[in-house]
């Protein structure tokens, strides 16, 4: 039996070999549009110099989107080889069978930071290639604020001074919707989502009494600072009225880095401010950006290579020069201003969990933080969203 495998394995081989010689590989990469693209792109072009034989194209598919998209599309076989999600999206992956393993995982995550090789593990198996660590902070106007608040009183105190409703100014904006944002006013507050350690669906905390006690606190701050409706806070909106000078201040991560700097603003990067009671910055998630072979690919160790050839050092420098996105690993030096702004905020941000319950997060918050933004009862909202995740699978 074993002299069959291994001949079976040797013939394999020598069909890759074939493959690789004949230049009949064929990957296809998603990844989000911008200055990921553009990455991508130039990491193509550079990797057709060290290896002819694989042909590579890249589709714009926003990193958000790829693990819905390769549960349809990988059956078909019209997925990609490589696509890159955020690392909340490895328990669905991995539990849906859509990814493969890294090889020889621990040679290969030897250079990278332990949360790079917490984001891309579950159940102990590593499935993620790590591009880019990345939390939300504050980002700010310096024309139009001369240094960023530390605390949220100081936002509130600034904010008197400059909204103005009939113009359509608001000192700050953010998509107080998402529950990306949103759960700072959670975990600053004293309720992490899934416990300490984020993984015990049981300890959910959606409708604890810090719970209350943080949505509270988000719920006053729409009278005082940005008084429309949860669902015109768009990330659109946020982005246009920091651009076009209308909101001094928006909290955001480092993909709006390049954005905003085409755009004119003169912009500076702080930590979030301290909320009531607190004497450091305020609690946010923090995502670690990765690459993943479909399991669906007809050429899974091609498609390795190239996922390990983009998160090398020499290519992660080149990213991180491009997208401003800091590279999660040991070995590149990230002292830039505005990267070393984000690098605060990671000291105060907690991955994002990694069971498939978040998904129920994202749906059930989301509704309680838009309907608490417009005025439900607080205490309903949030029983209502407990409900939902403790009846989910």
């Amino acid at each position: 039996m074993k002299k069959i495998v291994c001949a079976a394995t040797a013939l394999a081989l020598a069909a890759t070999a074939s493959t690789f010689a004949a230049g009949k590989a064929k990957l296809k990469v998603w990844e989000s549009d911008g200055p990921e693209k553009t990455f991508i792109q130039q990491a193509i072009k550079d990797y057709k110099k060290i290896n002819k034989a694989v042909m590579i194209s890249y589709e714009p598919v926003a990193s958000t989107d790829a693990r819905a998209k390769i549960e349809l599309d990988g059956p078909a076989g019209v997925g990609a080889d490589i696509f890159v999600s955020p690392h909340d999206h490895i328990g669905a992956l991995v539990a849906g069978g859509h990814v493969l393993p890294v090889d020889n995982p621990d040679e290969y995550m030897a250079n990278f930071l332990p949360m790079a090789k917490m984001g891309a593990s579950y159940d102990g198996v590593v499935y993620g290639y790590p591009m880019g660590a990345e939390t939300y902070a504050l980002f700010y106007n310096k024309d139009l604020i001369k240094e960023a608040p530390k605390t949220w009183d100081e936002v509130i105190a600034f904010a008197k001074t400059f909204n103005n409703k009939a113009e359509g100014k608001y000192a700050l904006v953010w998509p107080v919707a998402d529950g990306y944002y949103g759960y700072m006013f959670m975990d600053s507050f004293g309720a992490p989502l899934f416990g300490p350690n984020g993984n015990d669906r049981k300890q959910h905390n959606l409708n604890s009494a810090n719970a209350v006690k943080g949505l509270t606190y988000f719920a006053s701050l729409r009278k005082q600072l940005l008084d429309i409706p949860a669902a015109d806070a768009s990330g659109d909106f946020c982005n246009a009225q920091f651009s076009e000078g209308k909101s001094a201040m928006i909290i955001t991560g480092p993909w709006k880095i390049t954005d905003f700097k085409k755009s004119g603003v003169n912009f500076g990067i702080a930590t979030i401010p301290a909320f009531p009671g607190s004497d450091h910055p305020g609690n946010t998630f923090s995502g670690v950006r990765l690459a993943f072979v479909s399991s669906y690919s007809e050429f899974p160790e091609e498609a390795k290579d190239f996922a390990k050839f983009i998160t090398s050092k020499e290519m992660l420098e080149k990213r991180f020069e491009i997208t401003d996105q800091i590279p999660p690993r040991k070995d590149i030096d990230t002292n830039k201003e505005l990267s070393n702004a984000i690098k605060a905020q990671l000291e105060y941000a907690k991955p994002m969990p990694t069971i498939p319950q978040l998904g129920t997060y994202w749906s059930a918050m989301g509704s309680a933080y838009s309907g608490i933004w417009d005025g439900d009862p607080i205490k309903t909202d949030l029983d209502a969203a407990a409900a939902a995740m403790e009846a989910a699978k």
